[in-house]
């Protein structure tokens, strides 16, 4: 069996967002410390935008070197087809990188459009794919992005046991589907947490209210009703007055513009564009509820015992802990649903003893010690539906 691979084997990671980096983050500290790996990053998407706070800065103060960036939003990407635009010229630019770099594996993360743009290339280029958390459930396209990406990709590096059986299932080679856990809970565990004082002097908003972590991200099978989701959501958040909104920016997809134009419509909310990843953590560490959609709710909420109030379809269907309170885009209920993750004293009482479903903080390891050492051959590359 003839083995293709360099030495040090080349890993080529792609990254495209602030919330997809810290994911991945302590995956490309363990790469970066093994002699027989050398690490190349990879950064695109909302990364390069200074109106999303340029979230590179934060990868190449880390300590790590970027081998390649690719611009993929230009003019108007707020719409669907501003969207596809972009993916096009992702795609484009990805493709000249791997032409550069040739590297002997591509890791990609999670159900992004940038996630999507490179494993089409990255396929089409006959460079193996090694996927990080596929087989998931979602309520958006973000779910059909996620399951292109893993019928592109070879290696797969679910969290999850139900989603390693959906990898499964979808005729992928049980013998390269590793349950692995979220690296982000490498992060968590390892967190060095700052203060509410010490966050509210460097950010500059209030310490001494309770303090409400807002997201909320357009929903893209749901284009065209942005400005009405999240006109009712704040709403509801202004009547709280007693709380200290702290509010980040929704992502690129289409109709992000005009949530974020509505956020900053409220002069009593504290608007971020960025926020380097540890400092969100020690965000959520001292918030009293997070409020939104975001997966963030989903996946590091339940490590920091911090209620979620999930509102619509966008996290429909994945794997959730109990501090996590779904309801519809719908006044009373979202009202109702925040009193009770502030001011309910039993549902509070039950969240002391919770676990995170998403990992033990030890996932970079599994991931990097199975980079090392897994066989890349054509057999690997040339896949085939396991149960044919």
């Amino acid at each position: 069996m003839r083995i293709i691979s360099n030495n040090p084997r080349k890993i080529l990671c792609v990254t495209g967002t602030r919330a997809d980096y810290p994911r991945v983050k302590s995956v490309l500290k363990e790469i970066d410390s093994r002699e027989s790996l050398q690490l190349d990053i990879l950064v695109t998407g909302s990364h390069l935008l200074r109106e999303y706070g340029y979230s590179i800065q934060e990868i190449i103060d880390d300590g790590f070197s970027i081998s390649g960036e690719v611009s993929m939003f230009e003019g108007d990407y707020d719409s669907p087809y501003g969207m596809v635009k972009a993916v096009g010229r992702c795609t484009s630019g990805i493709a000249d990188v791997l032409k550069e770099l040739k590297p002997d594996l591509v890791l990609l993360t999670v159900d992004r459009v940038e996630t999507l743009a490179a494993a089409v290339a990255v396929s089409l280029m006959n460079f193996p794919i090694a996927h990080i958390q596929g087989g998931e459930v979602t309520g958006t396209i973000d779910e059909s992005i996620r399951h292109a990406v893993t019928k592109m990709s070879h290696i797969h590096f679910p969290a999850t046991e139900d989603a390693k059986e959906r990898i499964i299932r979808m005729g992928e080679d049980p013998s390269m589907v590793f349950q692995v856990g979220c690296p982000y809970i490498d992060i968590i565990n390892s967190l060095k947490k700052k203060t509410k004082k010490e966050l509210s002097l460097e950010y500059g908003f209030l310490a001494t209210k309770p303090l409400i972590i807002f997201t909320q991200h357009p929903v893209t099978t749901e284009y065209g009703s942005s400005s009405e989701q999240i006109k009712i959501t704040l709403d509801v958040l202004k009547s709280f007055q007693e709380c200290q909104v702290v509010a980040f920016s929704s992502n690129t997809d289409a109709g992000g513009k005009e949530i974020i134009s509505w956020v900053k419509k409220e002069k009593n909310f504290f608007h971020i564009s960025n926020m380097q990843s540890s400092d969100f953590l020690s965000l959520m560490a001292c918030a009293d509820v997070m409020i939104g959609n975001s997966s963030a709710a989903i996946r590091e909420a339940p490590s920091f015992h911090l209620p979620a109030v999930n509102i619509g379809s966008r996290q429909q269907g994945r794997l959730r802990a109990e501090n996590v309170i779904d309801v519809d885009h719908e006044t009373t209920a979202i009202e109702n649903a925040i009193k009770m993750a502030l001011y309910d004293h039993n549902f509070a009482s039950k969240l002391k003893d919770i676990s995170n479903p998403y990992g033990d903080g030890k996932s970079a390891k599994r991931i990097v010690d199975i980079l090392t050492t897994i066989e890349i051959t054509p057999e690997l590359i040339q896949k085939r539906i396991a149960y044919a």
